[in-house]
């Protein structure tokens, strides 16, 4: 019985990974056998015409052969190979930015989307390395190592390029790498982390007590065992209360000394507190005019440097009043806010008469030999177009100071995110390096007493940092994570130890202190240690290298250096590009402090042009580096 032919019907399905398809061609037509011939240019085509249901077993006889055929023709897919990426964690892990007890280091890349993929790196046979293996198919990849906090932020390396690698058809090894390369630091203590702890005294008498693991203890102690090695005081001029006066900072001043802290003098300027939305003149300076308004302001720094030194109480970094981006001394020093009332040049000119008046003061009082660096504290710790405004005021009138403090609270000042983005703009603009000189976060939300705390809300936290001990403790690794690898100098926590105490100052602060209700250290206090144990902030370097006066600067600038012992020295300066402009010294030198001029001229005498330049020292005892601005 003859079966009389059908239309033909034609599946076609492409090949992966190729331009190729297979096009399978059905015809049912009972006088023909199967055939295969060719049919689009990129394609192959496979025409069977099959005979009535009693030839099936002829049919599939002839068509295996060709179907074979096909295969040998037809390119297969890449098998996945086993990839092993290892990374080492060895430079995090020895500054405290990773702990693997809390923390997990994964790897993503374009081969997952750069989506979760539950690549979680373990420890592996190097010390400090972690690795993993996955199955990829050869060909190139693009891929990065990123850390997962407990509370689930994540840290991506950021410095670098995509990391890139050709994997080999049978697998292997993508080469080992140090996270994110933290080797080149802007300054030797980039990771110096400290602590103002100016209430301490107040609140010791009124009975605090601080403990560890429940026993108590001299809360300097704790503060040096977890790793901090610098003590921030406030001082005020004439307080209602004697905690914050002359007399009572030099008595805590020598306990901090004492116990083997560096020291941070906080001149505040006023009776009481300082701050953007107050800065109020003292009652001694009432109703005085500018001139003699800085003559006061200039004879009271001195007065107060030269007491310091004079006990030998040496201040690493001295303040030129605290949190001064709407000005001080108001209203004589008031500038408020860009495009406010009082923003005008007359009163520029006015608050940056009375910072070079502070500045010179202090500069006179100080021992030439002790390398103290003066800085000029703002608020906004995120807010660059606030933070630039006021500076380049500063940097029209050349008012002399070595370091950018920042206040860094992110429930008023913005995300992580914009605090490095400010620092990375701020440190090469103004040739300056930069230090969060406060920050805090909450430990939990909740209350010990009726005052009200400054952050009771969800709201306020950052995602991914919950306020929990660990929650806070990963914010603070980060924060200090960011000032160091963004041209910072360190990290100052704000009242740490700021804990509730009967008859005490009303505490809004009780939920972002370091310690518990009780007094108890929470894992917070060691924000300034590496994971596993603390490492002591290192101090300065005994090869020192200041930063230059005035900067930026035109057309000279002078340049002090410290040698720790007699021998070859060589301070050049090189471009951004890391080329050297000249050699300022390049022979030996006697063991102490020195000092050359720079005049923005190369090694054959021509004028180089504005810009950003680096200066460096070497000697056999160490290396330093700092930034400067040349303005023509």
């Amino acid at each position: 019985m003859r079966v009389g032919s059908l239309p033909p019907v034609m599946v076609a399905h492409p090949i992966p990974g190729s331009s190729l398809r297979v096009v399978l061609d059905f015809r049912y037509d009972p006088d023909t056998m199967c055939e295969f011939a060719p049919r689009a240019p990129a394609s192959w085509s496979i025409m069977m015409r099959l005979r009535p249901p009693i030839d099936r077993w002829n049919t599939l006889r002839c068509l295996l052969p060709w179907i074979f055929y096909c295969a040998t023709l037809l390119p297969a897919t890449a098998p996945a190979a086993p990839v092993t990426f290892r990374v080492d964690m060895g430079p995090y892990l020895a500054a405290g930015y990773f702990d693997p007890s809390t923390d997990t280091v994964e790897v993503r890349g374009d081969f997952d989307g750069w989506a979760a993929g539950q690549r979680v790196l373990q420890a592996g046979a190097g010390q400090g390395t972690f690795e993993v293996l996955a199955d990829l198919p050869a060909g190139g990849i693009a891929y990065k190592f990123l850390i997962v906090r407990s509370g689930g932020a994540e840290v991506w390396e950021e410095d670098i390029p995509n990391r890139t690698w050709q994997v080999p058809a049978a697998g292997g090894a993508a080469p080992t790498v140090p996270f994110d390369d933290l080797s080149d630091l802007a300054a030797p203590d980039a990771r110096r982390a400290g602590a103002d702890l100016s209430y301490a005294p107040w609140l010791e008498a009124l009975g605090a007590t601080y403990r560890r693991d429940g026993q108590p203890a001299p809360l300097l102690d704790l503060a040096g065992d977890a790793g901090l090695g610098l003590v921030r005081l406030r001082l005020w001029h004439t307080p209602d209360e004697p905690w914050h006066g002359l007399a009572a900072t030099l008595d805590h001043a020598r306990r901090v000394r004492t116990a083997g802290f560096d020291l941070m003098l906080d001149l505040h300027y006023c009776d009481s507190w300082a701050d953007p939305g107050q800065q109020t003149l003292p009652a001694a300076w009432q109703g005085v005019a500018l001139p003699a308004l800085a003559d006061s302001l200039a004879a009271y720094t001195a007065r107060v440097v030269a007491r310091f030194t004079d006990e030998g109480l040496a201040l690493r970094y001295v303040q030129l009043g605290n949190e001064i981006d709407a000005g001080l001394l108001w209203d004589a020093g008031r500038v408020g806010w860009p495009g406010g009332p009082w923003d005008t040049p007359a009163q520029w000119d006015a608050l940056t008469s009375l910072l070079q008046a502070a500045a010179g003061a202090a500069r006179a009082a100080l021992p030439p030999d002790e390398g103290t660096e003066l800085i000029v504290h703002l608020s906004p710790g995120g807010d660059n177009a606030r933070c630039r405004w006021f500076l380049d005021h500063l940097a029209a009138a050349a008012v002399d100071y070595d370091v950018i403090g920042l206040s860094y609270y992110p429930w008023w000042h913005g995300s992580l995110w914009q605090l490095e983005t400010n620092l990375r703009d701020l440190g090469p603009r103004y040739g300056k390096p930069v230090m969060v000189v406060e920050t805090a976060y909450p430990w939990t939300l909740a209350a010990a007493d009726g005052t009200g705390n400054f952050v009771d809300g969800p709201e306020d936290l950052v995602a991914g940092y919950p306020a929990t001990p660990q929650g806070q403790l990963d914010f603070l690794r980060d924060v200090r994570r960011i000032v160091a690898t963004s041209g910072g100098v360190g990290t100052v926590y704000w009242e740490p130890a700021f804990i509730p105490t009967t008859g005490g100052p009303q505490n809004p602060w009780e939920n972002l202190a370091l310690f518990d209700f009780g007094g108890n250290a929470l894992p917070g206090l060691g924000f300034g240690g590496a994971a596993g144990g603390a490492t002591p902030a290192p101090a300065l370097p005994r090869t020192g290298l200041l930063q230059n006066q005035p900067n930026p600067f035109n057309p000279g600038t002078l340049i002090r250096y410290r040698v720790e012992r007699a021998g070859p020295v060589d301070l050049s300066v090189y471009d951004l590009a890391g080329r050297r402009v000249c050699t300022l010294v390049g022979n030996t030198a006697a063991e102490g402090w020195h000092q050359v001029s720079w005049t923005g001229r190369d090694g054959q005498g021509r004028d180089v042009p504005s810009g950003l330049y680096f200066y460096a020292l070497e000697t056999p005892q160490g290396a330093a580096r700092r930034r400067m601005t040349l303005l023509r």
